[in-house]
């Protein structure tokens, strides 16, 4: 994907799955909403999250934001968390962006009123790197499968491989 259909992607109302590392070393992951800005992923957490101590201890995380639909489209963001405020004043406006991205402008007082008093922390998450992909439409994939791989996954002197060696990328 390019810059601008990633960004156009992550504005979507899609779960991301957040990936951390427990105190023990055991990996953990939790789904949740979030909001892009287009250089940060924004986390709203509930204070009461054990996945949050998680990212005190360790804040190198993976987060996946991926699609079902046609194309399968992924985002994959390797990078750095961190706790950047405990106050309302810290999370109220990426709140309300979420709850209408997720419950619908109708519910977003609502929902926000009603849970005001509730304890969040706003996590933002700085990429080291960031990985998109999207499968070629389906009429594409009838006609060569293998372009539904990305070719560094080819093992050499396979059908597949060498096809990529002769016909190059498509």
């Amino acid at each position: 994907m390019s810059k601008k259909e990633m960004d156009a992607f992550l504005t979507g109302r899609h779960l991301a799955r957040i990936a951390t590392v427990r105190r023990g070393g055991a990996p953990f992951v939790v789904p949740v909403w979030f909001d892009w800005d287009g250089k940060y992923c924004y986390v709203i957490a509930r204070k009461r999250s054990r996945w949050v101590k998680d990212l005190l201890n360790e804040p190198r995380v993976t987060v996946l934001i991926d699609e079902l639909e046609p194309g399968l489209p992924k985002v994959v963001i390797e990078g750095r968390a961190k706790v950047i405020g405990d106050k309302l004043e810290d999370w109220i406006d990426i709140g309300r962006r979420l709850v209408k991205k997720y419950y619908g402008s109708d519910a977003a007082d609502s929902y926000l009123q009603g849970s005001i008093d509730q304890p969040r922390f706003t996590i933002r998450i700085t990429p080291r790197k960031i990985t998109t992909w999207r499968t070629p439409p389906e009429d594409v994939i009838r006609a060569n499968p293998r372009l539904s791989w990305h070719p560094r996954y080819y093992a050499p002197d396979t059908k597949w491989h060498e096809q990529y060696k002769s016909q190059g990328p498509k």
